[in-house]
């Protein structure tokens, strides 16, 4: 997930964020939506301020197409929540391309 935070949004990472309690109250309420068994969740400090990342791994279409499929919930304080699907290959994991699309 910080490659994705650093190569898809552009942000840069100051420092991760460990606790649910550090994060401000949006995205504590966002994140409490989400919280499933197959929900993972990071959160940074960046430049711009805090950044919340929720994914959701797609394990067949993953081993189809022989790349990492997930779903990603993110919240960049202040501002909305985001979400879609991301792929990349596994050999560069700095390059993701939106959408599930044609692999």
């Amino acid at each position: 997930m910080e490659h994705f935070v650093s190569a898809a949004l552009g942000l840069d990472i100051v420092s991760r964020i460990a606790h649910l309690s550090e994060l401000p109250t949006h995205h504590q309420d966002c994140l409490a939506r989400l919280q499933r068994e197959d929900r993972l969740w990071a959160a940074w400090s960046t430049t711009i301020g805090p950044v919340t990342v929720s994914a959701e791994y797609d394990h067949a279409l993953a081993q189809s197409v022989k790349a990492h499929v997930l779903y990603f919930e993110w919240w960049i304080q202040p501002g909305p929540s985001h979400g879609s699907w991301w792929h990349c290959d596994p050999r560069r994991p700095r390059e993701w391309i939106a959408g599930r699309g044609s692999l």
